[in-house]
Order: structure tokens, then sequence, then C-alpha cells
């Protein structure tokens, strides 16, 4: 069916299977191709399972390897060393002394014309850091000569780079047998090497991975668990005094290295424009001082514009008066393209092959991967990631050895590092979002009927206008809109103007998408599963409330089982209980205002609100009773939905954290609504002390609430920041 060397990489020239080829072929022989197509689905399933969350489509992983062997891959290294050295060379001097463009060997045109050069960083005297530390190159063999052409060059960002150093644990796990036909040469020595340099070079402070919106998560948080480093945001940094800092629970942290992953387009905002969220303000002042090191430097993409192609074997011939050991060549197609082996449903196909290898400079040092990754494309276009083995021969010393007197991998504190503020205040939020939004449903569920079958009965009348209150202090309806003569016509024509449960879903999906590097592939699934159930126009559909407590339920039950009591999920904790608290409190404020023996209108709301008709019948067998009622919902610990548990909990989740202060706070709150209760069961105070002490509680939680956001989250005050550049 294929031509001699239609599947180049496995079969050579005379027609014999390569020598790489031969386990892998005999392995796909044993296990046979149904079998294969089994261990595909098993591998998807564990790409699934391990891919980041957050991190988008995971790619699809072919179990089958492209294998080189390491006297082959020796000499692509030795091009691929020479190849980055000469483009950190002539990047150094495009933004240096610009020779090359002084020689004519790159037209201005060219250079100027390409969207990824930075002018703002060219000819600055003062800047020693290194342009280009992470290179990548797609490369294609000719199926006849067996040749590797560069197709493509990566300077910008080695994107997959964090997928090279993860694919052979995913791959080794569901192909065993492969595994033990052959001695691969290892990866370790390199990311060893430069998980040393890296925290050298930082300090022992963090080492930042910086991705944009545009960036590919997946790998970005692939290679931040390879080497230890944070994955961070624009929002995360900013630049004061000249230095560049983290804002972390333990306060701004200096952060004195960072790792591109986002264009460089807009990366500092105050010198190229552009929105301020997408970039840091002041970042090219800091990189101009040397006060921080970006790996790649912003502007390194030039490279690989398409403009300047043409000229890069010129300038290496006139540099060094040879040409390169890697020439650039045309993408193959069809059979002129190296084709290899992939797993199908019932036999094994054969896809287009190229091959991306990687070097890191390690200080001054170039180091390529062993490895790297396979991208296959099959006839119907669909594209798989393979594995590339180095297969050792034993004859060639490829430096696998581990590196001598490896330092001890530096990490700073994990509460400190680990979770910058933004991820904090967005768990946070998010845990207010979502008791917003169970507030919403559960009050909108009880108020919608009142006013469709509304009477003229005086109590029910009395509860309209209570409700018709709750509703607009929960931002449901706009202040303008008056108590008891409400109608449904009106109320269901300002919630279809207002939309204000379609808002609620909105954050609470925004805020999960910026949360979801904290959140499991399983957990991930579940709520969002749960949160795709609720209907499309929530607003005007009096089935979203139901569905709105059942993915409120679905979200807290994942919570409760599947994350930490420490670390980010506090912060969600402590966002739970203060919306809670302080929704309880305003309610309740507006529901019991009355004498003691005239609450029974806002009793029984506040009752069917907090769904507490069977606990208090478990607890006090009889009609209900204003002084138990008020008991359970206002100073019962042990009840989910009484205001007291609300801060009892707030107090356990503030200790997590650190803020001993606040929780004192929160315990004295609780304390003082317990004391309310059993001096209502003791006949002394009556509605005004109730009154009274829900008004307190509800300013002193969201004084509360201010000092925790002044504490972790605020950011530092613009007048200060330029007091301290000033200075």
């Amino acid at each position: 069916m294929h031509g001699r060397d239609a599947i180049g990489g496995l079969i050579d020239a005379k027609g014999h299977i390569r020598t790489a080829w031969r386990p892998v072929v005999d392995a796909m022989q044993v296990i046979g191709a149904s079998e294969f197509a089994a261990r595909a689905a098993a591998l998807d399933r564990r790409t699934r399972f391990d891919q980041p969350s957050g991190a988008g489509t995971a790619p699809r992983l072919d179990p089958i390897p492209v294998p080189l062997m390491d006297y082959e891959f020796a000499a692509l290294a030795a091009g691929l060393v020479e190849r980055a050295t000469f483009l950190g060379t002539l990047l150094d001097d495009i933004y240096g002394a610009q020779t090359s463009i002084a020689d004519d060997l790159i037209p201005v045109s060219a250079l100027f014309g390409a969207p990824d050069f930075v002018r703002q960083l060219a000819r600055q005297p003062g800047f020693r850091g290194q342009r280009l530390s992470f290179y990548a190159v797609d490369l294609a063999r000719d199926p006849a000569t067996g040749r590797f052409g560069v197709l493509r060059d990566h300077t910008d960002q080695a994107r997959g780079l964090g997928l090279a150093m993860s694919i052979r644990r995913s791959v080794a796990e569901v192909m065993p047998e492969l595994f033990g036909k052959v001695t691969l040469a290892s990866q370790r020595p390199v990311i060893e090497s430069l998980q040393d340099w890296l925290h050298d070079e930082a300090g022992g402070g963090p080492i930042g991975l910086i991705a944009g919106s545009d960036a590919d998560f997946a790998d970005a948080r692939l290679l931040a668990r390879q080497i230890g480093a944070l994955v961070l945001r624009p929002d995360d940094l900013s630049c004061a005094g000249g230095t560049l800092r983290l804002r972390t629970l333990a306060g701004s942290l200096p952060v004195s290295l960072l790792l591109r992953m986002a264009l460089s387009g807009g990366i500092d905002p105050l010198e190229q424009g552009g929105a301020p969220a997408h970039g840091i303000a002041g970042l090219f002042r800091v990189l101009r001082s040397n006060s921080g090191t970006m790996l790649n430097a912003p502007g390194s993409g030039v490279l690989g514009d398409d403009r300047l192609r043409p000229f890069l074997d010129i300038i290496y011939e006139r540099w060094h008066g040879t040409l390169p050991q890697l020439r650039p060549v045309a993408p193959p197609s069809g059979l002129d393209a190296e084709q290899a082996p992939v797993a199908g449903s019932a036999n094994f196909d054969f896809a287009t092959i190229s091959h991306r290898l990687f070097a890191i400079r390690i200080g001054a040092v170039w180091r390529v991967l062993p490895g790297g990754l396979g991208f296959a494309r099959r006839a119907d276009g669909q594209e798989v990631v393979k594995d590339i083995w180095v297969i050792d021969s034993g004859e060639t010393d490829h430096g696998t050895a581990s590196p001598p007197n490896r330092s001890v991998v530096r990490a700073a504190g994990r509460i400190a590092t680990e979770l910058p503020s933004r991820l904090a205040d967005d768990l946070l939020w998010l845990g207010r979002m979502v008791e917003r939004l169970d507030a919403a449903a559960r009050l909108l569920r009880l108020a919608l009927p009142r006013f469709i079958d509304a009477s003229s009965l005086p109590h029910e009348v009395a509860q309209r206008a209570m409700l018709a209150s709750c509703l607009i202090k929960a931002r449901l309806l706009p202040d303008e809109t008056t108590g008891p003569f409400l109608s449904a016509r009106r109320l269901h024509q300002t919630l279809d103007k207002e939309r204000p449960l379609s808002e609620l879903i909105g954050e609470v999906r925004r805020l999960l998408d910026h949360c979801g590097e904290r959140f499991s592939t399983s957990m991930r699934e579940l709520v969002h599963a749960a949160l795709d159930r609720i209907p499309s126009q929530p607003d005007s559909d009096p089935a979203a409330h139901t569905a709105c407590l059942g993915f409120v339920a679905v979200f807290n039950g994942v919570i409760a089982e599947d994350a930490s009591r420490s670390g980010g999920f506090v912060f969600l904790e402590i966002g739970r209980r203060l919306e809670r608290a302080e929704a309880l409190a305003e309610t309740l404020g507006i529901l019991l205002d009355g004498t003691v023996d005239r609450l029974d209108p806002g009793l029984s709301l506040a009752i069917e609100l907090a769904d507490a008709q069977l606990s208090y019948e478990f607890l006090h067998a009889g009609p209900i009773s204003p002084i138990p009622a008020i008991e359970l919902l206002i100073g019962a610990v042990d009840y989910p939905r009484s205001l007291a548990f609300q801060l009892d909990a707030l107090a356990v989740a503030l200790r997590r954290i650190g803020a001993e202060d606040q929780a004192v706070s929160a315990s004295r709150l609780t304390r003082g609504l317990q004391g309310l209760a059993l001096s209502l069961a003791k006949g002394r105070g009556g509605p005004e002390a109730i009154g009274t002490q829900l008004e307190s509680t509800h300013a002193a939680v969201e004084a509360l609430a201010a000092e925790l956001v002044a504490r972790y989250f605020a950011p530092i005050p613009p007048a200060h920041r330029m007091d301290a550049e000033a200075g």
C-alpha cells in the first residue's frame, strides 16, 4: 500500500526497518492492533486525569513512540546547539549593536515590520540578561536521505516543553512492554540541572512562570510542576520601586526571575499600550535596570518571523564561513513526507510526522533535552502527539549521568508563594458568589408564588412587603421597586430586564475558570455538569431556581468531600461564611422586625427560607413558637443555616490562615448571638434586642470582610508606588 520511502522513519532507503524501530515493531506485532487501540484509549483517559485543571482540551497522545538512536540524536543535538547559539547571538545583536543591520544582512523593513520586534528594548546598554534561554525547533526528515531539515524555529516560547518533560510517564503506564525492551537516554540530568540553575538565579525566591490569556495553560502547568515554578497571571505582579513584586498571602514578595509564556505584544502596557490587565506596567524598566530577569526576553520571537527566515543562513555563512548543520526545508506533503505508525481502531494507520526538539540554555551552556514531541497528522486531519525516544546503544556518551553535587531544590513557604493573592481573592469571591446564587434562588423560589397567587389577607400582604424588601436588599430588584403592591407581572418584567440570576451565574462561571488550577478534573466535571443543568434563561424560568439550588448542593458537596481543608480552599470557605452571614443578618433583620407576638408572618418565611421546618420539628414538637425558632435561626452553632453557625465556622477558617484577630472577632459575634438566644429564652430582651443584634452583627461582618481585603488583597496604593520608584 505504501511505497518504499512512504513511511520514511520506519523504513530506510533500502527497504529495511530502521534499527531504532525494531523493538517498537516487535512490540506492535506481539500486542496487536486492537490491543494497541485499547491502550490508546487508556492513554487518553490517563491524559485527561493528569491534565492540569482549567487547562482546556487535553492533547491526543499516541502510545507508539518515535524512536531515534543515540548516535542519530547526537548529530541532531549538535546541530540544535549550533543553531540555538547562533540565534541567541543574532538576537543579542538585533537588540544590541545591530551590526547585522549595519552590514545590510537584515533589511530594516523586514525587522521593523515584524510584529514580534519590541523597539522599546532595542539599544539598551544597561540590559545584561540573556534574551534566548528556551528554544524549540520543528524538524522534518527527508524519507529518501534520512536527513532532517528545519520547518520552523520557536524563539518566542518553547511551546510543548512541559509536555515533552511529562509525556513519557504517561506512555510508560500503558506501554510497559516497550520500556522493557530498550534503554532510553534519561531526561532527568537536563531537568535537574535546569531546576538547580533556576533556583540559584531566583536567589531562593519564587520562580514565576508568567502565562497570558493566549498561553497554553496545560503546558505551562506541566512545566511549572517539573521545575518548581508558580504559574502566574500578569495581574499577580506589579512593579514598585524598580522591582517586580508578587502579592501573596504573606505580603508583597520580590520576584527576580520570570519564565515567559505570554506574548511580547502588550506585556508592558505602560510602554506598549494595551489593556493593563494583560500585562505588567513598568516591566521594561525592571528589565533595563537588571532588577529582574525574564526568560525568554520580550521580543525574542522576532527570529521566528517569516520575514527574517530567508536571511538566517546568509547571516550564519557570513559570520562563520560555512553553512549550518540544520538547514531550512519546505514542509513535505503526501508521500514525500515522513510517515509514522499510529494506533487505529482496528489496525495500524500511518500519519505524516514532524519532530519538535528542545534546547535549554543553563547558564552559558546549551543543553538539548533527550527526547521531544512528534506531531503526527492523520489523513483525516486529526493530530496526535508522540513521545520521541532516544535509544541508548551503549556506544555514545550523551551526558546521561546525573549532575554532580546536585543542590536541594529550594522552595519558599507554601502558603506564601503557592497561593498568589489574586487566586485567594478569586477563591474567596467564588465562595461568596455561589452563596449569593443560592440565596437568590431560595428567595425567588419563596417570593414568586406569593406574588403570582396574591391574596388580600393581611399576613400575606405583610409577607409580600417583607419579601420585596428582601429582594431589594439582595440586589435582585432595583431600589425603586415598592413593597406590597408589587405585582407578579412587574416582578417578572423587572427580572427579565435586570437579569440578576444570569449575572450571578456568569460571575460564578468566570471565577470557576480563574480558579480552575485548584480543582481536579473530576471536581470540575461534576461542578460544570451541575452548572450546565441550569436553564439558559434562568431569570424567566421558574425551573432555574431548583437547578441553581442543585448546583450549589453539588458544589458544596464536592468542596466538602474532595477539597483540602487548608491552602487556597480555606479562602473559599471564608467567602461562603462571610456571604451567608451577611445575607442572614440582613434578611433576618427584615423578617424578624416586629414584636414577638406578631412575628408569625416573617418567622414562617424565615423558617421556610432556611429550610428549617423538619429541623425545628425534630427539636421542638408542636407548632412553631417564636423563641425556639429564633434560637434555631440565630443562635444554634450546630445548625448549618443559622447565623451563629456561619460565624463559628468563619472563626475556624480564619485561624487556619493565621488571621487570629479576625477569628477572635468572629467568635465574639458568635457568643453575642448565643447570648441573645439565651436571653430571649429566659424572657429577657424584646424584638428591639433582636434588631439591634442583627444590625450590629451585619456591620461587624462587613467590617471584618474589609479587614481581610485590606490585609490580603488590597493593591499597593498608586501614590506609594510612585514614591517608592521616585526614591
